[in-house]
């Protein structure tokens, strides 16, 4: 390669890095650009020309060994202190569980029987001839009641999801968007209609409700009718203030056991080989 085309390829490198990078780190991104370069080289004339000869690292240079090593202990180094980091976690939540939760049993919704899917949690009963199933999902559900009166005192992590109620009858369902509110009395709940609708009923392979279904809010109902309906109605099928207490008791348990459970399964894919 003749001087004039070498200088003017290094001239359009240095144009390329001087747009990318600060004027005081082109000098450093440059170097670093011809270190890695001769290592390469140097790598290449250890090894010979053939490429196929790349992965033998026995023949390496010195430096480039070193180099290697270096790169793998501080990845190692990393792993180890994430991981400590985590089981250091896990077990200042499982003290918080013990000391705050009530320990590792999950509290009980009374008269319901509760599944779970990971961050999906059902509750199940019926009602006379109507099957009655209350849906919650704990992801992005916790808040954090301060005690305004013992701002010392840590605050104690509490979850509220939003929660669907669906009273299914023959081939129709009536539907209710919940949302769970704080009453005058500390520690108990209370709930709130959002949204409300009948919609036909769910089968086993499809449980959505069409977008072309009518829902009404419920900001806006006549008293009278918010008394009989989202008060007595669900009254009498279990959705009271106890219910509600019982509901956030369970999900902030539930939903604190699968933080672990999450704490956990990171720890184990960071130390998986």
């Amino acid at each position: 390669m003749n001087e004039r085309v070498r200088s003017l390829r290094c001239s359009k490198i240095a144009t390329r890095v001087g747009d990318a990078l600060p004027p005081r780190k082109v000098a450093t991104a440059i170097m670093s650009a011809i270190a890695k370069l001769i290592l390469r080289r140097g790598l290449m004339r250890n090894l010979g020309s053939s490429p196929r000869q790349l992965g033998n690292l026995s023949k390496c240079s010195p430096a480039l060994l070193t180099a290697s090593r270096s790169n793998f202990s501080t990845t190692k180094q990393l792993t180890t202190e994430l991981a400590t980091a985590l089981e250091n976690e896990i077990e200042a939540e499982k003290r918080l569980e013990n000391e705050n939760l009530g320990g590792a049993s999950a509290p009980t919704v009374n008269g319901f029987n509760v599944t779970s899917n990971d961050a999906e949690v059902r509750l199940t009963k019926t009602y006379g001839n109507e099957s009655i199933l209350v849906v919650f999902n704990v992801n992005h559900s916790v808040d954090i009641d301060e005690d305004i009166d013992n701002p010392e005192v840590a605050p104690v992590p509490v979850a509220l999801p939003p929660f669907t109620i669906e009273i299914t009858k023959g081939n129709e369902r009536l539907c209710f968007q919940m949302l769970l509110t704080d009453t005058e009395e500390p520690g108990q709940y209370d709930y709130r209609v959002e949204e409300f609708y009948i919609a036909p009923s769910a089968t086993k392979d499809n449980e959505d409700v069409d977008a072309f279904v009518y829902s009404s809010s419920g900001k806006y109902v006549d008293e009278g009718l918010h008394d009989l309906l989202f008060d007595r109605y669900l009254g009498e099928r279990g959705f009271t203030q106890e219910f509600c207490a019982q509901l956030v008791n369970y999900a902030t348990h539930y939903e604190h056991s699968r933080y672990v459970n999450l704490l956990q399964k990171i720890k184990n894919f960071v130390v998986k080989n």
